[in-house]
């Protein structure tokens, strides 16, 4: 067989499978809490820091071996109902062939209850003695039991980081609102930077108390399916060992030793088969010969006083040793009875121990808070009482800053005038200016004038001069 079987490790989980797959169900509620990042849930997982992270890894770890725990311990109970042995079968021989072909049709099936089923068959068909089977079922339990008590270590540690996760979150959301309070005191001059650093300080709060509200809630989650399935693997490990020593060990037989027989058979056999061949006897001659064959009262009585001795001082001695190993595995129960009360109650203080100074953290924070509000009414009181005086210093200023305003807008209404008057006067010079250049072009004109009438004047006075004017009439031909 593999060598898992061989360590009693059917029911153990495969870590690197648990890992991968706890890795990809966290990077998968990530990506499908991004289109919601601005609900609560999404700042929950997305906006508090990178220890949501781990502690969403850390609850679906333990969740991935809680479902492969689940679909183990399923099978086995599946196996276990369908699983019989017939009530005619017989174990007298322990090596008989019913034996062998019982253990190789158990070989065939790699399970934990047919692997324990196929070990004591296998046992008993090697030794043929039922104490040696016995004592070997006895070991194989034990040796379970301390398997699947070491395979819920781990998610029980991961359980107990969780709510430490928690608390480490809430440790760095309380540093980060107290230097935010620490920046903030420092720069209190405007109302902008007052909300900033109260923004600042309360982003910080929520860290703190968001970390732990997701921690304490998967703690819880994962916490009550790993314990009910804590208890299931016990359920099947009791009842793998009621079935092997209620229905397998008591019909195995026990290794026969050789002893002498008391009573001669022998002798009665012959006798008996001598008689038969012969006539019948008579009742005296009957009865002579098993008389002389069998022993005397005090021959049978002494080896049976002495067999009765020998039984009782062998059923003493085996007694005391079955209470000498009942009263060890008591022993070594209660011892780890007390160990696992020991560890629970020191995981019970240490949980006390961290609940109170997560009490005291959030007291030493509603303290902060209502110190950091009565700062803030009372900066917001002298603010005000300087915002007030500032406001009227500024109102003095803008009325007279209006008045000079007034008189501004007063002389740009008169420098306004004056320029339009300005724009007029400017238009009228240049009106006259195109006068005065028609003014000359005309007085070019007149001297050609004059100069022509000048030309002309010698022609007027002849023309001023009496004439005779004939009238000639031309006929054409």
């Amino acid at each position: 067989m593999g060598q898992k079987n061989n360590n009693r490790q059917e029911l153990d989980i495969n870590f690197l499978n648990t890992i991968i797959a706890a890795l990809v169900l966290t990077i998968l509620i990530y990506v499908l809490a991004l289109p919601f990042q601005e609900t609560y849930v999404g700042m929950l997982l997305l906006k508090r820091g990178f220890t949501q992270f781990l502690t969403v890894f850390c609850a679906f770890l333990v969740i991935t071996i809680t479902v492969d725990k689940y679909l183990k311990i399923s099978k086995e109970n599946k196996v276990f109902k369908k699983l019989g042995i017939p009530e005619e079968f017989s174990f007298e021989n322990h090596q008989s062939v019913q034996l062998l072909h019982l253990q190789e049709d158990l070989s065939r099936t790699s399970t934990m209850i047919t692997n324990r089923l196929r070990r004591v068959i296998n046992a008993y068909i090697n030794s043929g003695s039922r104490k040696t089977v016995t004592d070997f079922a006895l070991d194989d339990s034990s040796f379970y039991l301390s398997a699947s008590e070491s395979s819920y270590a781990v998610p029980r540690i991961l359980v107990w980081a969780i709510p430490l996760l928690g608390f480490i979150g809430t440790v760095l959301g309380i540093s980060s609102a107290v230097n935010g309070f620490t920046g903030f005191l420092e720069n209190t001059a405007e109302i902008d930077q007052i909300k900033e650093g109260i923004g600042t300080v309360t982003s910080g709060l929520a860290v703190a108390f968001d970390t732990t509200l997701l921690a304490l809630l998967l703690s819880v989650v994962v916490m009550i399916p790993l314990v009910l399935i804590e208890r299931m693997e016990s359920n099947l490990l009791l009842a793998t060992d009621i079935y092997i020593n209620d229905y397998i060990l008591p019909r195995l037989n026990e290794k026969q030793t050789g002893e002498k027989n008391d009573l001669n058979t022998e002798v009665i056999v012959n006798t008996i088969n001598t008689t038969l061949e012969k006539k019948l006897p008579t009742k005296e001659e009957l009865i002579k010969p098993i008389k002389e064959a069998l022993p005397t009262p005090e021959e049978l009585i002494s080896p049976a006083q002495i067999y009765a001795q020998e039984a009782a001082k062998n059923l003493v001695t085996e007694f005391v040793n079955q209470f000498q190993k009942i009263y060890e595995q008591e022993q070594q129960l209660l011892n780890t009875i007390k160990e696992v009360n020991a560890v629970i109650l020191e995981d019970r203080n240490k949980f006390i121990q961290t609940f109170g100074q997560q009490n005291d953290l959030n007291q030493s924070i509603i303290t902060n808070i209502k110190e950091l509000v009565d700062l803030v009414q009372k900066n917001n009181e002298t603010n005000s009482q300087g915002l007030v005086e500032a406001s009227q210093a500024i109102s003095q200023q803008l009325n007279k800053a209006a008045v000079s305003l007034e008189e501004k807008v007063t002389s740009l209404e008169a420098s306004s005038a004056r320029i339009a008057e300005l724009k007029s006067l400017q238009s009228n010079l240049e009106k006259i200016v195109e006068v005065l250049h028609n003014v000359g072009d005309i007085e070019k004109t007149l001297v050609n004038i004059q100069d022509k009438i000048t030309n002309i004047q010698p022609t007027l006075q002849d023309l001023s001069k009496p004439r005779v004017i004939r009238l000639v009439e031309q006929i054409d031909n």
